[in-house]
């Protein structure tokens, strides 16, 4: 089998090796061209929208991750009248405030991992009226030597 393909190269022109060649060296350069747009300067932002599983090909910004949290929170009955601040902090969001309930902080938490899906880190730094200000009325009093 190697004999025939042997023959078969050796049959052909310099004519037709030559077009072959040069067809080659065109498909390299259109490739070239090709992954520079792609991988070149600003590239590794386009690969990632490709590959995103959002439909129109963009994540959503934290600022409307921020909005999307901030309504769901305001939606949940069981957290009505909680003072949750909800924020951006660094690459993620943090839940900041008072809650009645260690069951209302873990709520509030999971709705707002659940709303933001995987994309931003959720932070949880809610405090637990009747537990956490007994620990910081303690930590703020004077001490004495």
């Amino acid at each position: 089998m190697q004999v025939s393909v042997a023959r078969r190269v050796e049959r052909r022109s310099g004519a037709e090796l030559g077009a072959f060649a040069l067809l080659g060296f065109g498909a390299g350069i259109a490739a070239g061209f090709l992954l520079s747009e792609v991988f070149g300067a600003g590239g590794h932002r386009r690969v990632g929208r490709l590959l995103r599983p959002d439909r129109a090909g963009f994540a959503p910004t934290r600022t409307v991750l921020l909005a999307r949290v901030r309504e769901v929170l305001a939606g949940e009955s069981a957290l009505a009248g909680e003072p949750i601040e909800v924020r951006a902090r660094g690459r993620g969001l943090e839940l900041t405030g008072w809650v009645a309930t260690r069951s209302a902080r873990g709520l509030a938490h999971r709705r707002a991992r659940e709303a933001v899906a995987g994309a931003l880190e959720v932070s949880n730094h809610l405090l637990v009226r009747g537990e956490d200000d007994r620990a910081a009325a303690r930590e703020e009093s004077p001490r004495t030597a």
